[in-house]
């Protein structure tokens, strides 16, 4: 295994632990979806984690040799700003409005479900 295969893989696992954190900072204030929830440290920490990993994997992969599939890319880019942005907008007040923290919780499931069902590269 060669030693840039190995930190694309280290890097991956610390990508799925960023989208891990969103999920668990969301899925934790489930009950308060109807009042407005709070956005917790763990989603905004977990958006900063995924966007910064994101940007690098994309430049491993590149050095690596391996076609990107750049819409797709493109498509997932959009969604972790997306999540970063309501997240961070929330992330100082006491209660979110009554969309905010469940949009994150669905663009992050959207997100994942993109990079699984159409992969990010092209073979």
């Amino acid at each position: 295994m060669e030693i840039l295969e190995i930190i694309i893989r280290i890097t991956l696992v610390l990508h799925l632990l960023g989208f891990a954190s969103i999920m668990s900072g969301t899925l934790s204030q489930t009950k308060n979806f109807k009042t407005g929830a709070p956005v917790t440290s763990a989603v905004i920490h977990g958006a900063w984690l995924s966007l910064l990993t994101g940007v690098v994997l994309t430049g491993l992969v590149y050095a690596a040799d391996e076609t990107v599939n750049n819409l797709v890319i493109s498509i997932k880019g959009l969604g972790i700003i997306g999540i970063f942005f309501i997240a961070y907008t929330f992330s100082k007040k006491e209660t979110a409005p009554k969309w905010a923290v469940p949009t994150i919780l669905l663009l992050t499931v959207v997100n994942l479900s993109i990079a699984v069902i159409t992969g990010v590269t092209v073979e």
